[in-house]
């Protein structure tokens, strides 16, 4: 059976979204003895299988996860990892909260109950976590307001708080050695249960990220993009 993890450049690789299944894409930098995943996966079965995966293709423990935002389809496989979170303060705030709350299948149905515009979401959670009572949100234990640099031995990763409609504290993640930029869900539209028809993805955000710098922009929920296909898109959007 082939790898499902890509790998991008000499030290990036990426576990693929999955839009059946409401994944976003997990990123992997890996230095010379650690690795850093950006972001883990909407489940602790997901993010077994990408363990799996790490070690069969000779990758160093992970070491840190960065969380591009509080959303659980980004951050719901962390507490199958030994590694500390990281991610921007608002982030810790919400995810305290969420924390707190009593998850599982009933707690569900009675907040769906609730508020309906919730159904697409809470679903898709309960599909995604078969084992609620092992289950728990993983608390971002370092954070930073503006930004924070990170070594994944001797790659430097860059983070930097973008915010947007999306999420407040959405984040974006640099790799400048090798060329790679993580834009999380940052650009995109806020989400379901708060979308409007005048809605629409910040792609003034997105051209405000552009730079030479980076050939690949990997984007939360769809394949990454070339930085000649970016500037296309842009220039449609005429941004």
């Amino acid at each position: 059976m082939p790898h499902k993890l890509a790998q991008l450049t000499e030290h990036v690789w990426l576990w693929p979204h999955n839009p059946d299944a409401a994944q976003s894409c997990v990123g992997v930098i890996a230095g010379a003895s650690e690795t850093i995943l950006v972001d883990a996966g909407n489940s602790p079965t997901l993010a077994r299988r990408i363990q799996e995966e790490l070690a069969l293709c000779g990758l160093p423990p992970v070491s840190h996860i960065i969380y591009t935002h509080h959303h659980w389809d980004h951050i719901y496989g962390a507490c199958e990892f030994r590694a500390p979170a990281v991610a921007h303060a608002l982030c810790k705030t919400i995810l305290a909260e969420e924390a707190r709350k009593p998850w599982g299948p009933e707690y569900l149905r009675q907040e769906m109950a609730r508020n309906p515009r919730l159904e697409v979401s809470y679903t898709a959670r309960g599909r995604a976590v078969q084992d609620w009572a092992a289950f728990r949100i993983v608390v971002p234990e370092i954070v930073f307001d503006e930004a924070l640099t990170l070594q994944a031995g001797q790659i430097e990763v860059q983070l930097e708080h973008v915010g947007g409609q999306h999420a407040g504290d959405s984040l974006v993640v640099k790799v400048p050695q090798e060329g790679v930029m993580f834009l999380g869900d940052c650009y995109y539209l806020p989400p379901l249960h708060l979308r409007t028809p005048a809605s629409k993805p910040s792609m003034a955000m997105l051209a405000a990220l552009e730079s030479e710098a980076y050939a690949l922009y990997v984007e939360g929920h769809d394949k990454p993009l070339t930085r000649a296909k970016l500037l296309r898109i842009l220039k449609r959007y005429r941004v």
